[in-house]
């Protein structure tokens, strides 16, 4: 398996599927993609994040507004020639509001890694916390903000909560996992406890050994009613 291969089979993957989407009409504002990338063997981390910018560019660029959920890489040995496989799947957002949904302008938290990582995350006014992180198994939904399970250089679990509420993004820190402490823009964010996100800043997740920083920055769709 030549990982030269793998790139240029899956940038014509994604297009295609992009084009196929287009073809029906659909709203992509609407659109959230799931996309698998099997493979015989484990693909290099550059390789990785080649693909995973290249889903979100050949995304943005030919369905704008739609937004990549997961992308994922299982290995397995079964896999024929020539050696991978690309699985696309999509879902569309309900238009009708949820239980529980607050009028107001929905949030865009944009979540960056070292530039190459980046995952937008829309957040609807309501008044429940979501849990947002590296969330191993749970799908997007009214509860949760699962961020890709390959970047394991985010600790596992719900440990970070955020709310678009009264008009404001709030986060907080769970009472999971104790001994990972949080930063919000230099401050300590303690168990059980919230404070306002900027419009930019840094979110660091720290344990005894090591230091993970996110940056962030908060939109906003429309205005408050």
């Amino acid at each position: 398996m030549h990982e030269r291969t793998v790139r240029n089979a899956f940038r014509e993957a994604v297009e295609s599927y992009c084009n196929q989407l287009s073809a029906t009409g659909r709203d992509p504002r609407e659109l959230r993609l799931s996309i698998t990338v099997t493979t015989t063997g484990t693909l290099s981390r550059e390789t990785v994040e080649w693909i995973h910018r290249a889903a979100h560019d050949h995304v943005r660029n030919l369905l704008p507004g739609a937004r990549v959920d997961s992308l994922e890489f299982p290995v397995k040995a079964g896999v024929g020639e020539p050696g991978h496989r690309f699985g696309f799947r999509h879902s569309a957002t309900p238009a009708r509001e949820d239980h529980g949904r607050e009028h107001g302008a929905a949030a865009v938290l944009t979540l960056c890694y070292d530039r190459d990582f980046v995952w937008p995350c829309r957040i609807g006014a309501a008044a429940r916390w979501l849990a947002l992180g590296r969330l191993p198994g749970q799908r997007p939904g009214p509860e949760a903000l699962p961020l890709p399970e390959y970047a394991a250089w985010l600790p596992r679990g719900p440990l970070l909560l955020v709310r678009n509420h009264q008009g404001r993004l709030d986060f907080a820190r769970s009472t999971q996992r104790p001994r990972y402490g949080i930063r919000v823009d230099g401050v300590d964010l303690p168990l059980g406890r919230s404070l306002v996100a900027a419009a930019a800043g840094e979110i660091e997740y720290r344990d005894p050994d090591s230091v993970t920083v996110l940056r962030y920055r908060v939109d906003w769709e429309g205005q408050h009613v």
